[in-house]
């Protein structure tokens, strides 16, 4: 969506990965657009990310948009899965994170001690495919609630100002800190595995 295609947490999230890996030449492909959830995502995602070549590691949001498009839990669900599957019969290798997204819906949903369903649906898809996700939203409903920063002066809206976006790349960052803590320096990919798909359609 537009929080990704803006300049952001993801031009971070890059310059992050070409210090991390200095011999490494990165191709990065911006694939945000606004406005579109997981279900436009998986028709485009073909055309839009895989027609760029070989991908080793995918970045996907859509629990904004799942949402405040009004997309079903069947939708969201189907949408994001159709996205995995695709990514993984393309290649067996490709590492996958999924980024829940804070909303202002999301934040007075944990506020009130309720998982949003959209990121419910998505952390189905998630556990089944056994990807790590980034809850951004829960982050930032627990800093708020710790007195860090607020929504109206720090964060400012669901297109985050620079702090927001900063605070996303941070917490992916920890994300890879943690993926690169856990394996051997001479770690190669490995192929993952493919189950049944949750919903056959």
């Amino acid at each position: 969506g537009s929080i990704t295609a803006s300049n952001g947490w993801r031009n971070v999230v890059c310059e992050n990965l070409k210090r991390r890996f200095p011999d490494t030449q990165f191709d990065f492909v911006a694939a945000g657009i606004p406005s579109l959830g997981s279900t436009p995502g998986a028709f485009r995602f073909q055309r839009d990310v895989l027609a760029n070549g070989p991908v080793d590691l995918l970045f996907e949001e859509a629990a904004v948009n799942d949402d405040t498009n009004g997309f079903s839990d069947v939708e969201q669900v189907r949408g994001m899965e159709g996205i995995v599957r695709q990514a993984r019969l393309a290649n067996p290798n490709m590492d996958i994170v999924l980024l829940h997204f804070a909303d202002p819906g999301k934040l007075r949903d944990y506020e009130a001690g309720v998982t949003p369903s959209v990121i419910a649906n998505h952390e189905r898809v998630a556990d089944h495919y056994q990807i790590p996700s980034v809850n951004l939203a829960k982050e930032v409903t627990e800093r708020i609630a710790a007195g860090e920063f607020t929504w109206e002066k720090d964060f400012r809206d669901l297109h985050p100002a620079p702090f927001g976006h900063e605070l996303y790349a941070r917490a992916i960052e920890r994300l890879l800190n943690a993926a690169e803590n856990a394996t051997a320096k001479d770690f190669l990919p490995t192929s993952q595995p493919l189950p049944f798909p949750l919903d056959p359609a």
